[in-house]
C-alpha cells in the first residue's frame, strides 16, 4: 500500500473554511440576537474588550488599587458570559489576542488572563473550534518558559486537546464531580468542607453565609442536572444546529428512566471520545455524529421533526454542593472526612471495624525516640503446639481412655493476626505525597507542589475532599494541627488515603467588629493582631490570589450583614468561592514545625505541640524575689529580663550544618514561619529575641534593648534564672493555645509520621538512625501544608 500523503493545500483550504465559518457565526449573531443589528454584537465586543482591559489594570496596579474593587472586574465579567453565550466568543477572541501580547511585553498577565480563558471555555456552551485550536497552540508556546508558566499550560493545553475532541466535556466532568451523578464512564466524586473560625467571626456573619451557601446551591433535583449535562454537551458539539428550546421542552416532559439513559449515553459517548486514539479532527466528527444521531432520536420520540436551526442559548454552571461547618472540635475535619467517604462507599468493614485498631492509632509516633515504640514482632514458628514444643496446658490434656489419634491431634494455640502493613501502607503514601513533594531531604526553597486538576485524565482516586478554611492565621495552626494528627491515623490504618484526595484552600477574613478572644492579656505582643499572614504572602507570590481572595478580608462580613439586613443573598462570595475552588489548582507547600514545652514543675510532662505561623514566647509580670544581700540597684539590673541558653543549627545554602550557642538575657521572643517579603522566600524560621544589654553613661547604669535575629531550622531555648521566671508562650496567634510557666522551648521541623514509621521499622536491621535505607530514601521526611493557589510561586 501506498502511504497516504497530506496535500498541504487542503489543511489550508479547510482552515480557510472554518475560519469563513466562524466569521459568519460572528456576524449572524448581530442578525440574530435581540437588537437585530451589527452594532449591536460590535457593542458587545467593546464591552467584553472593556472588561479585559480593567482586568489588566487592576494587575498592573497590584496591591495599590482599591480593595473593594479587586476581583469584582473578574466576577462581572463572567456574569456577562452567563446573560449572552455569544459574549463567550467574544471573551475567548480577545483573551488569545491578549495573550499573544502579554507573552512578549508583559509576562505577569499571562497567569491570570489563562485562567479567565479556561474558565470562559469551561462555561461556554460553543466555542469555535478555530479558537480551541489558537487557545492549544498558545499554550504549547508556553512550553519553554519556567514554572509555574510551563505546567499550567501543559495542564491546560491537554484540556484543550480533549475539549477538541469531545466538547462539552470539561463542564460534563465538573457537574458530575461536584454534584456526584452516578454514571459508569466516570465514577469520581467531590465534596466541599468549608471550616469558619466562631471566634474570629461573629455569629451573624457566620448565619449569613450558611444561607447563602445554602441558598445558592439551586436544581436539588437530580434529573434537572442530568438534563443541565445533556443539553450541554449537546449544543457544545451541534452548535446552533440544535435546537435547545425544543430539546429543553421535550426533556422535562420525560420520567426520569429516560433521562437517566439519555444522561449515561452522553457521558459514555463523551468519554469515549476523549479517548480515543485517532486525531483531533477526525474524533470530534465521529463524536459530533453520535451526538447528532442522540439528538434526532431524542426529539423523534415524541413525533415532532425536527425543527430548524435556532441561537444559542446558555446553560447554567451550578455552584458545588457545599457543607458548612463551624470548627469548635479539634477532630471534626477527620470524622466528616471519614463520614464522607463512608456515604460514598457504603459501610464498608475497613471503615466500621477501624475501633479493633484503635490502640494502634493512638500510639504516639515518636519522632525523636524510635525505640520506644512498640513493634510487632514476626514469629517464625508454625503455631502449632506441638511444633513449638510449649508444654500442653491443662486444658488441652486428654482424659484417660482417649485413644492415641486424639492425644496427638494438632491444636493451633490462640495468637494476634499479623496485618500486612507494607502491602497496605506503601503504596498509599506513594499516592498521598504526588500533591507535596518527593524529595527526603529538606530543601531552603519553598515548594509547591504537583497541581492538583482532575482535568489531567490521569489515573485519580475516586473522591476528592476540597478542604476550605475561613478565618485568620488562627484557624490555619488548628489545619496544621489536624493535619498531623489525620497523617498519624493514616501511618497505621489507611482508611482515607487510598479513596480521597485531599486539597486545601484558604480564604482569609477579619471581622473587626468582632471583639476577638485575645491573647493580650497574657502576652501584650499579641494584642489586637488581626493579620493574616499566609494571605498576605501568597497574594505577594500569585497576583491573581490577592486580586480575587484577599480581597475577601474585609468583604465578607460586609456582604454578609448587608444580606442580613436587606434580607438580599448576593451570589458575590459563593461564586468567588466557586472559582477558586474550581481553578486553584496549585499548591503552595508550608512547614509545619514541632514545639516541645519543659514546665517549672518537673511533675508535669513535656508537652508536643505544632506550629504553622508564628510562636510568641513572653514574661509574666511577676516581682523576683527579693533578697537582703542584695542592693536595691542589683536587684533592678537582675529584675529586667530572663537569663536564657539558645542553641540553634544555623542555616547555609550549602546545606551544612552548623551549631551555634549563646546566652542572654531577654524581655521575649518571636519565631516566625512566613517570610515577609516573598524575596526572602526561605523555608525556615525566623528568630527575633528582644535581648537586654547593661550599658554604663554619665547618669549611671542603663538597660537598653537590643534585637537579636536568627534565621535557623532548629532551636532551643532553656530558661537559667535564679528567680525562678518562666516564660508564656502561644502558638500562631491562638489564645486557645497558650503555655503558661514554660522554662525549656524546642523547635524543630515535623517530621512526616508515615516516614518516622518507615524508619522505626528499618531500624531493626540498621542501627545508623543518620541512615536512610530501604522506602525511606524516597519518603518526604518533613510534613508540609499544601495550600491551592491559582498559580504557585512565581
Amino acid at each position: 500500500m501506498e502511504p497516504k500523503v497530506k496535500n498541504p493545500g487542503q489543511d489550508t483550504a479547510a482552515w480557510e473554511k472554518k475560519d469563513a465559518e466562524d466569521t459568519r457565526l460572528s456576524q449572524e449573531y448581530c442578525t440574530s440576537s435581540g437588537a437585530g443589528s451589527p452594532g449591536t454584537a460590535g457593542n458587545a465586543e467593546a464591552d467584553i474588550q472593556r472588561s479585559v482591559k480593567a482586568i489588566i489594570r487592576e494587575l498592573d496596579q497590584g496591591g495599590s488599587g482599591l480593595q473593594c474593587s479587586r476581583g469584582v472586574f473578574r466576577w462581572t465579567l463572567h456574569k456577562k458570559t452567563e446573560r449572552d453565550p455569544y459574549n463567550n466568543i467574544f471573551l475567548v477572541k480577545i483573551l488569545i489576542s491578549e495573550l499573544e501580547l502579554a507573552k512578549k511585553n508583559s509576562k505577569h498577565y499571562i497567569l491570570p488572563l489563562l485562567n479567565i480563558l479556561m474558565y470562559a471555555i469551561i462555561q461556554a456552551v460553543y466555542i469555535p473550534d478555530d479558537l480551541h485550536e489558537k487557545a492549544y497552540k498558545f499554550c504549547k508556546k508556553l512550553l519553554s518558559f519556567a514554572k509555574p508558566y510551563c505546567t499550567l499550560a501543559h495542564e491546560y493545553a491537554i484540556m484543550l486537546k480533549a475539549e477538541r475532541k469531545a466538547p462539552g466535556i470539561l463542564y460534563q466532568r465538573l457537574i458530575i464531580s461536584e454534584h456526584g451523578l452516578k454514571n459508569d464512564s466516570f465514577p469520581h466524586w467531590e465534596k466541599t468542607f468549608v471550616f469558619a473560625d466562631p471566634d474570629v467571626i461573629s455569629e451573624e456573619v457566620c448565619n449569613a453565609l450558611y444561607n447563602e451557601i445554602h441558598s445558592m446551591n439551586p436544581n436539588e433535583i437530580v434529573t434537572v442536572k442530568m438534563g443541565h449535562v445533556i443539553k450541554h454537551t449537546i449544543q457544545a458539539a451541534l452548535g446552533e444546529n440544535c435546537h435547545i428550546s425544543r430539546l429543553d421542552e421535550v426533556l422535562q416532559d420525560k420520567p426520569y428512566n429516560m433521562i437517566e439513559r439519555y444522561f449515561q449515553e452522553v457521558v459514555a459517548i463523551t468519554e469515549q471520545s476523549c479517548f480515543s486514539s485517532g486525531e483531533v479532527t477526525t474524533a470530534q466528527k465521529k463524536h459530533i455524529s453520535k451526538l447528532q444521531q442522540l439528538y434526532q432520536n431524542i426529539i423523534s420520540s415524541t413525533h415532532q421533526v425536527a425543527p430548524p436551526n435556532d441561537r444559542l442559548q446558555n446553560i447554567l454552571l451550578p455552584n458545588p454542593e457545599i457543607s458548612f461547618f463551624m470548627w469548635k472540635e479539634d477532630d471534626l475535619l477527620w470524622k466528616e472526612l471519614v463520614q464522607f467517604v463512608k456515604n460514598r462507599f457504603g459501610s464498608g468493614q475497613d471503615l466500621i471495624n477501624s475501633d479493633s485498631d484503635n490502640s494502634e492509632m493512638s500510639e504516639p509516633i515518636d519522632s525523636h525516640n524510635f525505640e520506644q515504640t512498640r513493634l510487632s514482632v514476626l514469629s517464625t514458628d508454625s503455631g502449632i503446639v506441638r511444633d513449638c514444643g510449649d508444654p500442653p496446658l491443662s486444658n488441652d490434656v486428654s482424659p484417660a481412655g482417649a485413644n492415641e489419634k486424639e492425644q496427638t491431634k494438632l491444636v493451633r494455640r490462640p495468637g494476634m493476626k499479623k496485618k500486612s502493613y507494607d502491602s497496605d501502607n506503601i503504596p498509599s503514601f506513594l499516592e498521598i505525597y504526588d500533591n507535596t513533594v518527593t524529595e527526603a531531604n529538606m530543601k531552603l526553597q519553598r515548594k509547591f507542589g504537583c497541581n492538583t486538576m482532575f482535568f489531567n485524565f490521569k489515573q485519580q482516586k475516586p473522591n476528592t475532599a476540597r478542604v476550605m478554611v475561613i478565618g485568620n492565621d488562627c484557624i490555619l495552626g488548628r489545619l496544621a494541627k489536624a493535619f498531623l494528627s489525620l497523617r498519624k491515623r493514616e501511618t497505621r490504618r489507611c482508611i482515607l488515603t487510598k479513596k480521597l484526595n485531599l486539597q486545601f484552600y484558604y480564604i482569609p477574613v477579619t471581622d473587626e467588629k468582632q471583639i476577638p478572644v485575645s491573647a493580650g492579656k497574657v502576652i501584650p505582643l499579641l494584642h489586637s493582631d488581626l493579620s493574616c499572614e499566609v494571605s498576605r504572602y501568597l497574594g505577594s507570590i500569585d497576583p491573581w490570589y490577592n486580586s480575587n481572595i484577599n480581597s475577601l478580608r474585609n468583604m465578607i462580613p460586609e456582604l454578609a450583614r448587608m444580606s442580613t439586613s436587606f434580607g438580599q443573598h448576593d451570589p458575590f462570595i459563593v461564586d468567588v468561592t466557586s472559582y477558586y475552588l474550581r481553578m486553584g489548582y496549585q499548591p503552595v507547600c508550608f512547614q509545619i514545625y514541632s514545639v516541645v514545652f519543659t514546665f517549672t514543675d518537673e511533675t508535669v510532662e513535656c508537652v508536643d505541640d505544632v506550629f504553622l505561623i508564628q510562636l510568641d514566647a513572653d514574661l509574666p509580670k511577676l516581682k523576683c524575689a527579693k533578697e537582703v544581700t542584695l542592693t536595691r540597684k542589683k536587684m533592678t539590673s537582675e529584675g529586667l529580663g530572663v537569663q536564657v541558653a539558645v542553641a540553634y543549627k544555623k542555616i547555609a545554602l550549602s546545606n551544612r550544618e552548623s551549631m551555634r550557642q549563646f546566652t542572654s538575657r531577654c524581655n521575649g521572643l518571636m519565631m516566625k514561619a512566613i517570610p515577609s517579603t516573598g524575596a526572602e522566600d526561605i523555608v525556615c524560621l525566623n528568630v527575633n529575641i528582644s535581648g537586654v544589654t547593661n550599658k554604663m553613661n554619665l547618669s549611671g547604669k542603663i538597660s537598653l534593648t537590643e534585637d537579636i535575629k536568627i534565621k535557623t531550622s532548629h532551636i532551643k531555648i532553656e530558661v537559667q534564672d535564679s528567680c525562678g521566671k518562666s516564660l508564656v508562650v502561644c502558638l500562631d496567634k491562638d489564645s486557645r493555645r497558650i503555655y503558661k510557666d514554660v522554662v525549656s522551648i524546642e523547635v524543630s521541623p515535623c517530621l512526616e509520621p508515615g516516614y518516622c514509621f518507615h524508619k522505626m521499622r528499618s531500624l531493626r536491621f540498621n542501627q545508623n538512625e543518620n541512615e536512610n535505607i530501604g522506602l525511606t530514601k524516597y519518603m518526604p521526611k518533613c510534613l508540609l501544608l499544601p495550600i491551592n493557589t491559582f498559580a504557585g510561586i512565581l
